[in-house]
């Protein structure tokens, strides 16, 4: 089993591609795009919300050359095939990977996130509870909201 380290990575400098255009990397996106506008998104198909978020679009299918240069990458689709190629990839490239739904996969994992100005609450169950850890996050965030 993976466990993962809590910590803070300074990515607004740093280059994020996202693989897949749909429901999945829009809600991962909508996190990310806090810290940074350095995001990539490959797929053959954007949806419109992703779309009008203005960031760099590549319209194709998916292949190694694709990684290059990114410091992390979201393996987003909904093909596990290809999510997995992706995860292959990334690893023999050193890049580091979430793939989204399989955290045994994942170099990496999102937690749920609080941000408010400088503050960043983060909550994770290490990838086994999101249910949990979004829960919790709740409950944090209203107490900060009183604030």
């Amino acid at each position: 089993m993976k466990s993962f380290l809590p910590l803070n990575i300074r990515i607004d400098n740093r280059k994020i591609l996202f693989v897949g255009g749909g429901a999945t990397a829009l809600h991962k996106i909508k996190t990310v795009k806090q810290y940074t506008r350095n995001i990539t998104i490959v797929s053959p198909e954007i949806q419109d919300e992703l779309h009008r978020m203005g960031f760099q679009e590549i319209h194709k299918m998916y292949e190694r050359s694709d990684l290059d240069g990114y410091f992390l990458v979201y393996a987003c689709t909904n093909n596990p095939e290809v999510n997995r190629l992706i995860q292959n990839d990334a690893n023999e490239c050193g890049t580091l990977v979430n793939v989204v739904d399989n955290r045994e996969l994942s170099d990496f994992i999102s937690p749920a996130v609080i941000k408010k100005d400088e503050m960043t609450i983060a909550v994770s169950s290490n990838g086994e509870n999101v249910k949990k850890s979004v829960m919790w996050r709740n409950r944090l965030k209203a107490i900060v909201e009183q604030w």
